[in-house]
């Protein structure tokens, strides 16, 4: 998979979990240690390319595994 695909798809995938969790940007960005929502925002909105540290940050602020964060499929 081309990494512009992957940005797009793992976007879309933080956002739908992060909703269907009910946090706002500014609460999982606070979850995985960040002062503001900015980050969060550009993962979802810009597809910025997380580290594998902050991966699992967000996967662990979600409740769901990495397995299931990089789930495209859904």
């Amino acid at each position: 998979m081309p990494i512009a695909i992957f940005k797009i798809k793992l976007a879309k995938r933080i956002r739908q979990l992060r909703k269907e969790a009910k946090l706002s940007q500014a609460e999982l960005a606070t979850k995985i240690g960040f002062k503001d929502k900015q980050i969060v925002n550009n993962y979802e909105i810009n597809g910025a390319n997380p580290t594998a540290y902050n991966l699992v940050l967000i996967a662990e602020a979600l409740n769901v595994t990495l397995d299931e964060l990089l789930d495209f499929s859904k």
